[in-house]
C-alpha cells in the first residue's frame, strides 16, 4: 500500500508541537490545530511552509530559501509559493498578513512568539472523536520515470477536496494522511493499524503513471478494520491539459467512492445489530427502507429517522431524509390524510434548512420537496442548483435535479441531469426513481412511447411504487393504447385503493397547469375516480 520510506540523514529532533498565537503546529503528526483545538484543513505545501517558518525561529526566510525548503528539486514558479502563503494565511485567519508577514527584500516571517516542545519521542496519536464515517486519502505513488511527483500530490489533494463535499463523510486532513504514510513502514498492516488508531475507517490509495500520450490512475478503497478491498478501478485520460485531467479524474473517483463507501457503512451497521445505535447509525439503517420505495420499508425508515432526530435534534440530513420519507408515504397512499402528510413533509424540509444550509445533500433533498410537494419552483430550483454547484459529484443531487426540471417542463435539462446521475452512480439503488423521473419528463414533451418505456423500467425494479404507474397510465392513454391504460389503472387501484384524481392534483403541483391537466386527463380517461 505504500513504498519504503526514504532514508534520511540525521537531523536535529523536530519539535512535537509548536504553539503561536493560540495555534498549535504538530510537524510529526502533520496537522495544525486551531484556537478551539480542532484540526484545520491545510494543503501539504502550506503546512510545510508553516513548518519552515517556525523552524526559522523568527528569522525571515527569502523566497528562494522557502522554495528550496518546501519544493526541493521540483521546479515551480513563485506563483506556487504565493498560493501556499495565501492558503496558510487563510488557515490562520490572517488575510491581512499581520501574522505571516512579508518583509520587503528580506522575505517571509511568522511575526510572533513561538513556544516549542521537544520530547525525545512523540506520544501515540490519540483516536479522533468522529461521529461520522471517516476516510483518509493517502499520497498517490508515482510510477515510471516520466511521472511528475507534483501531479500525484495535486491529485491526492483534489480527491480529498472532492470527498469533503459529502458532508456526511469525515475526510482526514491531507497533512495528517501524509503523516500516516510517512511514519510507517511499507507493510500494509502497519498503515492499516496507524489509521485504525486514529479512528479512520477507510483508506483511499493509488498510483499515477504518465506516458507521452496518457495518464493512468489506479485507485482503491480499503476498510481499515479488516483490510477488505471495498472498491478498485483504473482510470485513463489523455495527458493534454493537467487541469482538465484533475477535474475529470477526481470527479470520476469521488463519484465512484461515495456511494460504495455509503453502502459499506450500511452493511457495517446492519452487521452490528440494533443495540445502542447512535444517531448516525440510525440514519444509515434507515437508508435501505428509503431506497425500497415500499410501504413497509418506508415505514421502517421513518421510525429509524425519528429515532435519529430524537438522539440528535440538530441532525439536518436525517431531518431532510425524514421529510422525503413522509412525502413518500403520501405518494404510496399509506398516509390517509394526504394534506396533513404533505404539510408535515414541507415543515420538516424547512426545519432541515434552518439547521444547516451548507450541506449540499440537504439542499438537494429539501429543494426537491419544495418543488414537487410545495410548488415552490423558484426557491426549490435555486436550492438544487446551489447543491449541484457545491458538489457536482453527487449522483443524488443530479437525480433530484432531474425531477425538479421535469416538474418545471424542462424536458431536455431533466434528461441531461438524469443521464448524469446514471453516469455517476450506474449501480444506484434508486435507479427506478431515475426511470420514473425520466418518464414524466418525456410525458410532458408528449413523447408518449418513450415515456411508457421509462415508466415500465421503473416499475420492473420497484413494483410497489405507484408514482411511475400514474405516468404509465397517462402515457398509454395519450399514446392511444386505451385498453392497456385501463388495465394498468385497475392494477394501480388494486395496490392503492385510495388513489383519486383529487389526491393526484394535490400531489402534482407542477409549474404549468397544462402539465397537471395532461396527467389528469389520461388518468380520468383510464378510470381513476374523482
Amino acid at each position: 500500500m505504500a513504498e519504503d520510506a526514504p532514508i534520511r540523514a540525521s537531523q536535529p529532533p523536530v519539535p512535537s508541537a509548536i504553539g503561536f498565537e493560540g495555534f498549535v503546529l504538530e510537524p510529526g503528526r502533520g496537522r495544525l490545530l486551531g484556537r478551539d483545538g480542532a484540526e484545520i484543513s491545510l494543503r501539504p505545501k502550506a503546512f510545510e511552509l508553516l513548518v519552515a517558518l517556525t523552524e526559522a525561529g523568527g528569522r525571515p526566510l527569502k523566497k528562494t530559501e522557502l522554495l528550496d525548503r518546501v519544493w526541493g528539486k521540483t521546479h515551480v514558479t513563485e506563483d506556487s509559493l504565493f498560493q501556499a502563503v495565501k492558503d496558510a494565511r487563510r488557515a490562520l485567519d490572517d488575510r491581512e498578513g499581520r501574522l505571516l508577514r512579508y518583509m520587503p527584500r528580506r522575505g517571509y516571517v511568522l511575526d510572533c512568539t513561538l513556544n516549542t516542545d521537544r520530547p525525545g519521542k512523540v506520544a501515540p496519536e490519540p483516536a479522533l472523536s468522529i461521529d461520522r464515517p471517516s476516510v483518509a486519502v493517502l499520497p498517490f505513488r508515482t510510477l515510471g520515470e516520466d511521472t511528475s511527483t507534483y501531479l500525484a500530490a495535486g491529485l491526492t489533494e483534489e480527491i480529498s477536496i472532492a470527498l469533503s463535499r459529502f458532508r456526511w463523510l469525515f475526510v482526514l486532513a491531507n497533512a495528517s494522511a501524509m503523516a500516516i504514510a510517512a511514519q510507517t513502514g511499507s507493510a500494509n498492516a502497519e498503515i492499516l493499524e496507524a489509521a485504525r488508531n486514529l479512528g479512520i475507517r477507510y483508506l483511499v490509495e493509488g498510483s499515477l503513471a504518465r506516458t507521452e500520450r496518457q495518464i493512468v490512475v489506479r485507485c482503491r478503497l480499503v476498510e481499515t478494520a479488516t483490510g477488505r478491498q471495498v472498491w478498485q478501478e483504473r482510470f485513463t485520460r489523455d495527458s493534454v491539459d493537467v487541469l482538465d485531467l484533475y477535474e475529470a479524474i477526481t470527479s470520476a473517483i469521488a463519484a465512484a467512492i461515495e456511494p460504495r463507501l455509503l453502502r459499506a457503512e450500511v452493511e457495517r451497521v446492519l452487521r452490528r445489530g440494533t443495540s445502542n445505535l447512535d444517531a448516525f447509525d440510525s440514519y444509515l439503517r434507515a437508508l435501505p427502507g428509503y431506497y425500497s420505495r415500499t410501504p413497509h420499508g418506508n415505514s421502517e425508515a421513518i421510525a429509524l429517522l425519528e429515532a435519529a432526530i430524537a438522539r440528535d435534534p440538530h441532525f439536518a440530513l436525517a431531518t431532510a431524509l425524514l421529510a422525503r420519507c413522509v412525502a413518500t408515504s403520501v405518494w404510496l397512499g399509506t398516509e390517509p390524510d394526504f394534506a396533513s402528510g404533505t404539510a408535515r413533509a414541507l415543515a420538516l424540509a424547512r426545519a432541515a434548512l434552518n439547521i444547516d444550509r451548507s450541506d449540499s445533500q440537504v439542499l438537494a433533498l429539501c429543494g426537491h420537496l419544495l418543488v414537487i410537494v410545495g410548488g415552490e419552483h423558484a426557491e426549490g430550483g435555486a436550492l438544487v442548483d446551489l447543491s449541484l454547484r457545491m458538489n457536482p459529484n453527487s449522483a443524488e443531487a443530479w437525480r433530484l435535479g432531474g425531477w425538479v426540471s421535469a416538474w418545471g417542463g424542462e424536458t431536455e435539462l431533466a434528461l441531461h441531469r438524469l443521464a448524469e446521475a446514471e453516469r455517476l452512480d450506474p449501480l444506484s439503488p434508486l435507479q427506478s426513481d431515475v426511470h420514473s423521473a425520466r418518464s414524466v419528463a418525456l410525458l410532458m414533451a408528449q413523447r408518449f412511447s418513450e415515456a411508457v418505456e421509462a415508466a415500465r423500467r421503473s416499475i420492473a425494479t420497484t413494483p410497489e411504487a405507484t408514482t411511475p404507474r400514474r405516468f404509465l397510465i397517462a402515457a398509454l392513454w395519450h399514446a392511444g393504447a386505451r385498453e392497456e391504460a385501463r388495465q394498468e389503472c385497475a392494477a394501480m387501484l388494486q395496490r392503492q385503493p385510495n388513489a383519486s384524481l383529487r389526491r393526484g392534483r394535490w400531489l402534482q403541483v407542477m409549474r404549468h397547469s397544462w402539465m397537471a391537466d395532461l396527467v389528469t386527463e389520461g388518468l380520468r380517461g383510464a378510470g381513476v375516480p374523482e
